[in-house]
């Protein structure tokens, strides 16, 4: 090999190595700019994730300090607390009226007093979901502060319901904090 050549071949091996590194340095720092917001990207759906935590942390604090149904049932008659187990029945004749026991859990949360203001709503809906009778009514109540246990009817007069099926939902509210539940839907029949 002739000097000359040998020295075209050093100058062509440096200038192709710096253009190489130049490559390198390129591919590098666009890896870090995908890397940087793949991480961005996830540290912003962790922060949604939180705050949709957050507010269902939120919502159950606010269920658990207000009322909380435990029972729905109908019932022949309603006279005292545990009628809604005791009395309970899921078909009524045509015509009959309607009463409906609602029971349900209200954490004082150490207060002194145990008077409660709350709403009661019974909603009667038919097999296709439309709303065929409703009935609310507010009462003032005393719990007794260690049982913290509640048990209403809501009457129905003539209801009019012709034979067939329907289900029955219940919505319990505080008056005073407007904290609320609702219950998941009873099924009767109506023979």
């Amino acid at each position: 090999m002739h000097r000359r050549e040998l020295l075209a071949l050093c100058g062509l091996a440096g200038v192709s190595g710096c253009l190489g590194y130049d490559l390198v340095e390129r591919e590098t720092v666009a890896d870090r700019r995908v890397r940087l917001a793949e991480l961005e990207a996830t540290v912003e759906a962790r922060e949604e994730r939180i705050e949709t935590l957050e507010r269902e942390v939120e919502r159950l604090r606010r269920r658990l300090a207000g009322p909380r149904v435990n029972s729905v049932s109908l019932v022949e008659s309603w006279e005292r607390v545990g009628d809604v187990v005791v009395r309970g029945t899921s078909d009524v004749a045509a015509g009959d009226p309607l009463t409906v026991a609602v029971n349900f859990t209200y954490p004082l949360g150490g207060e002194s007093t145990s008077r409660v203001d709350v709403a009661l709503a019974v909603t009667v809906t038919d097999a296709d979901g439309r709303r065929v009778a409703r009935n609310e009514r507010e009462v003032r109540l005393f719990v007794d502060p260690d049982a913290t246990l509640a048990e209403l009817p809501v009457r129905f007069g003539e209801p009019g319901l012709s034979p067939g099926r329907y289900a029955a939902t219940a919505r319990v509210v505080d008056r005073v904090t407007g904290l609320e539940t609702t219950s998941d839907d009873v099924a009767f029949r109506v023979r």
